[in-house]
């Protein structure tokens, strides 16, 4: 199955990539080398469980930023 992945993390990359259709989206995440502790899915705009095998060829993902102390 053909995935179209948009990487948004400081600007906008996009990728489509060829995936096993029994693929879920951490499964994607690692085919990208992304850790998946740093990133959300997104299918069609709704957030999404990363065990869940991957069922739409639109994907996004955002990369989260957090802050520290001051």
């Amino acid at each position: 199955m053909k995935v179209k992945v948009k990487i948004l993390s400081g600007g906008v990359k996009e990728e489509t990539l060829d995936v096993n259709e029994e693929a879920t989206y951490e499964e994607l995440l690692n085919s990208l080398n992304i850790n998946p502790e740093i990133v959300i899915v997104f299918r069609s705009g709704i957030p999404v469980p990363l065990d869940e095998k991957l069922t739409c060829e639109d994907v996004d993902i955002l990369r989260v930023v957090t802050g520290g102390n001051r």
